[in-house]
């Protein structure tokens, strides 16, 4: 999985489609920047005596949350190729799981939404996934500016 991480996260940088605002699970960005920005953002409002308005989100059981269609539908809507979208299909579909109780086992519960936890491919895919949001809440409003680390946003 690590060499299909590598593969991934070079083939979005090569390609420059994921928003510059997310600096989670990047191979060479980190929080750096994004503190200089929020304190620049800060002091700006302080030097002008303006208001300054920020909000931190951390969206709520993020990387469980996202469904499996939203995932294939943002990698192919970024321009990955079909036979990579068959091969993180067939990491995600019929993933499934089973309960353990006092009658015994249950039939298999199909997993239809959520990131692998602990697989080092779920960072990347889990920020191809909220990308089209990212970019679309700036699109037309430069002075919105989101600061992301994975799941967890700061809004200026």
């Amino acid at each position: 999985m690590k060499c299909l991480t590598r593969k991934t996260q070079d083939w979005c940088s090569l390609h420059q489609v994921l928003s510059p605002s997310q600096k989670g699970f990047t191979p060479f960005d980190g929080v750096i920047e994004h503190n200089f920005l929020l304190a620049q953002h800060l002091e700006t409002a302080r030097r002008n005596h303006s208001d300054s308005f920020v909000a931190w989100l951390d969206i709520s059981n993020a990387f469980g949350s996202v469904p499996h269609s939203v995932i294939f539908q943002a990698l192919k809507n970024i321009g990955f190729d079909e036979d990579f979208l068959t091969l993180i299909q067939n990491v995600y579909m019929g993933s499934c799981t089973s309960i353990i109780s006092d009658e015994g086992l249950t039939d298999p519960i199909p997993i239809l939404r959520g990131v692998k936890q602990g697989c080092p491919l779920s960072g990347i895919l889990f920020n191809i996934a909220i990308n089209h949001v990212l970019i679309e809440v700036q699109k037309d409003q430069p002075t919105h500016c989101i600061l992301a680390f994975a799941d967890d946003l700061v809004l200026l």
